[in-house]
């Protein structure tokens, strides 16, 4: 059984389910045939492989393809989604989650997350009395913003990239230092860091805080008193 061959530890738990129980017909189908397919292509099996265990996996499916059908629906996804950088997120798959805290997949990427980020690339007490230099005032509201960007990546285990948009930065700051901010202003200082070289913008257009476009920050090793 080509199954056997895959170690199921490795794929979220959601998956797993599906790919030793099946699945019904219609959209459930269709999401999980494209969350195998991505998840045994992250781990490194060929498109021969990943058909072996599409295979067995449409022995247990509520209606099973016929000879030709399966072809059609299964080995030209394959095809298709060997061409093409093809992922799966959990958010995709939210309908059929066991929960996070039950997840192994979940717990996993967000320990390796964690050691990620356990320390920044700079000496944020350097950092601040450089900004109070050069920057007087506004320096403060500056350290609010990267301890709101530091904040949130502890706290949602995002890993070196951050995604967050400027109302949500906002808002982390107004809950936990009492200051408001506007997103103008916001963006305004945050351009001031990347272009201090305190952090950089590596992706823009991300769905963020109430669906607005989010853009992806990341800290940088930040050289202290010898940036120019």
């Amino acid at each position: 059984m080509f199954l056997g061959r895959i170690n199921l530890d490795d794929i979220r738990d959601c998956v797993r389910e599906a790919l030793l129980t099946g699945a019904d017909r219609g959209q459930e189908f269709r999401t999980m045939r494209h969350a195998i397919i991505a998840e045994l292509k992250r781990l490194g099996h060929d498109s021969s492989e990943i058909k072996d265990a599409l295979i067995e996996w449409n022995k247990r499916c509520e209606r099973v393809l016929g000879p030709g059908e399966d072809e059609r629906q299964l080995f030209d996804y394959v095809d298709w989604a060997d061409k093409r950088e093809c992922r799966i997120g959990c958010n995709a798959l939210k309908d059929y989650c066991i929960g996070e805290e039950s997840c192994q997949f979940h717990r996993s990427i967000t320990r390796r997350k964690r050691a990620e980020v356990e320390n920044i690339p700079f000496d944020i007490n350097e950092l601040e009395t450089y900004l109070t230099d050069r920057f007087k005032a506004e320096a403060y509201v500056m350290m609010l913003i990267v301890r709101a960007l530091r904040r949130y990546q502890q706290e949602k285990a995002t890993g070196e990239v951050m995604f967050i948009g400027f109302q949500k930065l906002s808002s982390i700051i107004r809950d936990n230092d009492g200051y408001n901010l506007l997103p103008m202003q916001v963006f305004r200082i945050v351009q001031a860091l990347i272009d201090e070289g305190i952090i950089e913008r590596v992706e823009k257009g991300k769905k963020g805080t109430f669906s607005r476009l989010a853009n992806g920050y990341r800290f940088l090793p930040w050289r202290g008193k010898e940036y120019p």
